[in-house]
């Protein structure tokens, strides 16, 4: 009996150690979960964004598109695709932030040559000859090269959505220097889901966005003067958008003129004087279209031969028809006056002076999607100028030009290959002709009273293999 009374408290004595152990490890157990929830609550209080912000999200799509750039911009086709950048706000934050970056590196072997040919008629003492000639042919290789950034950053703020645009080129020809621009600064204040009010340097509206110039991928074609684009300048701008019917209108700085040719150098400053232009356009899945006006103010006391040259002004319009993912035909017109450079008879530009004069063309692109990766372009183009009279030298010769008339007729044509959205590999081919007739009376020498009636035929082409790489 005593043995079994001991033997009792000898196991009361075993439980009684077990559950104080249980409950030490318990004890143990629960001071972790305590310490592991402190850790989560800290790591969740921590902030991974800016202050006021909750969420950071980086993702690839569709490059954004800034409300009231009602223009056509050929680069955007370059590369639609970007990194964004959302950033969402906290119930008290004022407003969500989204990035869109993106750029390119693009490259090309390019050739080009020229051919300058001609005719002359002079009359001199009631003796009239004629003479032709055909100059040498000169041609250039050249491997260049661009590289390009662009950001769009968008807020949406308690008075509508502000934004900014920025984008940065820089291009080369192979001689280790490169010429560093900004092609597009613009801001914009959506105040409404219909109109914006923007402000900055871009491109004109009054630039007819189809046609040859306006609608071609061409990477280093495109240089006849065959377009209808007043070039890039600062401006502030209004538009109205609703659906696919947008219109707007532009005060534009006036200080760069060209006459709408020469790829838009700086040949001509009109002085600081202001301009206006204006854009009604429809963009529809199978139709779009635009009618577009510019007027920018000049100088008048610094063009030759024309008192009168008070402005320069266009009015053209465009259309462009879809057939889904198959082909695509866009046109433009247009006709307008300014002050253009002319050239002498060895198809020389005489004396960087500007004439005014007036002109007038019509062009085509029609592309077409030979596969899911594979697409063609081909396009023509005509302008004709009509030219006022002017005093320029010729060959150390002072002559006073009786106006003139110059054409152009210019087709281009592209090859793509784009396996992947990030590269493009293609061809490309240009032909242009420039005619230029005028007729000059003056002195030749010892020759008083000499009349000539020249022309002068000036060939171009271009050939070029290039390749495109996107971010």
């Amino acid at each position: 009996m005593k043995t079994m009374k001991m033997a009792l408290m000898a196991g009361a004595a075993v439980a009684v150690s077990a559950v104080a152990a249980h409950a030490d490890e318990l004890s143990d157990l629960k001071a972790q979960v305590e310490s592991l929830n402190a850790r989560m609550a800290a790591m969740e209080t921590a902030p991974s964004v800016p202050a006021g912000y909750q969420l950071l999200a980086i993702s690839k799509g569709e490059a954004l598109q800034v409300p009231g750039m009602v223009g056509s911009d050929r680069d955007r086709v370059v590369n639609d695709n970007a990194t964004l950048i959302s950033i969402l706000p906290t119930a008290d934050a004022p407003a969500g932030t989204t990035i869109s970056w993106s750029g390119y590196v693009r490259a090309a072997i390019v050739y080009t040559g020229d051919q300058v040919s001609g005719s002359a008629k002079r009359t001199y003492d009631g003796v009239t000859s004629k003479v032709k000639y055909s100059g040498d042919t000169s041609d250039d290789w050249d491997v260049k090269a661009r590289g390009q950034l662009r950001v769009v950053a968008t807020t949406d703020t308690a008075v509508g959505e502000v934004g900014v645009e920025l984008k940065m080129r820089a291009d080369f020809n192979g001689n280790g220097t490169a010429d560093v621009y900004m092609k597009t600064a613009w801001g914009y204040w959506a105040m409404t889901p219909e109109l914006t009010l923007g402000g900055g340097y871009t491109g004109s509206l009054g630039n007819i966005g189809y046609g040859y110039d306006g609608a071609c991928t061409c990477y280093y074609t495109d240089n006849a003067d065959v377009s209808f684009d007043p070039g890039d300048t600062s401006q502030m701008r209004l538009t109205y958008a609703s659906g696919p019917f947008s219109m707007a209108v532009a005060i534009e700085d006036a200080g760069i003129n060209d006459g709408f040719g020469n790829d838009n150098n700086d040949y001509y400053r009109a002085g600081n004087n202001l301009g206006a232009a204006g854009e009604i356009k429809y963009s529809g899945d199978a139709f779009s279209g635009e009618i577009s006006g510019v007027y920018r103010s000049t100088n008048n006391e610094v063009l030759v031969g024309n008192d009168n040259a008070d402005a320069l002004w266009q009015v053209g319009a465009g259309v462009g028809f879809n057939l889904g993912d198959i082909a695509s035909l866009s046109l433009a017109a247009a006709f307008g006056a300014g002050p253009y450079q002319t050239v002498n008879d060895n198809g020389d530009i005489t004396n960087n002076v500007p004439v005014y004069n007036s002109w007038w063309g019509v062009s085509g692109l029609a592309s077409a999607n030979l596969s899911d990766t594979v697409h063609a372009e081909l396009g023509a183009g005509y302008k004709n100028r009509e030219g006022d009279n002017f005093n320029a030298v010729s060959n150390s010769t002072l002559y006073g030009y009786k106006g003139f008339s110059y054409d152009t007729w210019a087709i281009l044509g592209g090859l793509y290959y784009t396996p992947v959205d990030q590269l493009t590999i293609g061809v490309e081919g240009e032909w242009y002709t420039q005619s230029w007739d005028f007729k000059r009376t003056g002195k030749d020498g010892l020759n008083e009273g000499v009349t000539d009636k020249l022309n002068v035929q000036n060939d171009n082409w271009t050939v070029d293999l290039v390749s495109v790489w996107r971010f």
